[in-house]
């Protein structure tokens, strides 16, 4: 993804830009700034303006590659499919990170469920791999989309093969039974875009690649 302008993604609100730089004040909570130019997806939510953002492209199976900065005590995530979550988190010293974490599968979400028990199947990383914010951290993931029979029956559902974080393996072969908590989306599909959550907190990526592949 060139990331020259937002040709890459579908229409959203003006809180997404292409910048050439993002800085990060470790002294103040969710503060970025950004020098003008190209090569880094910012996301700077304000009232008003706070949508997600969405690829231009739909996958199923799917290798993505990237770098994401966030600031201190910020927070925003990747949905393979605009379905899956993989949380994006200032994790920064948390000893016993959860499924809230940076690089965490976030939970599954069940509002009809009784108090305290609507949130299950969250997958916490394996540990804390998480850098301090301001700084670029990498992320890699391979990720299997469910599969349907002819009549649109799920057959197997999606998985996220592996999960890598700054250098560390987080995550192997695990399954996710549907859509995780904010997924745009209830129902599940072979080809969906990728989404990135716009209305939490300020965020930055770049040297964002992907390959597809085919069943």
């Amino acid at each position: 993804m060139v990331l020259e302008d937002l040709s890459d993604f579908k229409p959203t609100s003006k809180n997404w830009q292409i910048v050439s730089e993002a800085i990060v004040d470790t002294s103040k909570k969710r503060s970025i700034s950004a020098m003008d130019g190209i090569g880094v997806l910012l996301n700077t939510p304000k009232k008003g303006s706070r949508k997600n953002i969405f690829t231009n492209f739909e996958h199923g199976d799917i290798e993505l590659e990237l770098e994401v900065m966030i600031p201190k005590e910020s927070n925003s995530g990747i949905y393979l499919q605009g379905r899956y979550e993989i949380q994006l988190y200032d994790s920064w010293n948390v000893k016993e990170p959860t499924y809230a974490d940076m690089g965490a599968i976030y939970q599954r979400w069940n509002k009809t469920a009784e108090k305290g028990k609507q949130g299950f199947e969250g997958h916490p990383p394996s540990i804390n791999a998480a850098k301090a914010p301001g700084l670029w951290q990498h992320i890699k993931i391979k990720f299997s989309a469910p599969t349907f029979d002819k009549a649109g029956n799920k057959t197997k559902n999606a998985k996220f093969d592996e999960v890598w974080l700054n250098g560390t393996l987080l995550h192997k072969n695990i399954e996710v039974t549907g859509p995780t908590r904010a997924a745009a989306f209830e129902t599940e599909i072979p080809l969906a875009p990728i989404m990135i959550q716009g209305d939490h907190g300020p965020v930055a990526f770049k040297n964002m690649k992907y390959k597809l592949h085919t069943k």
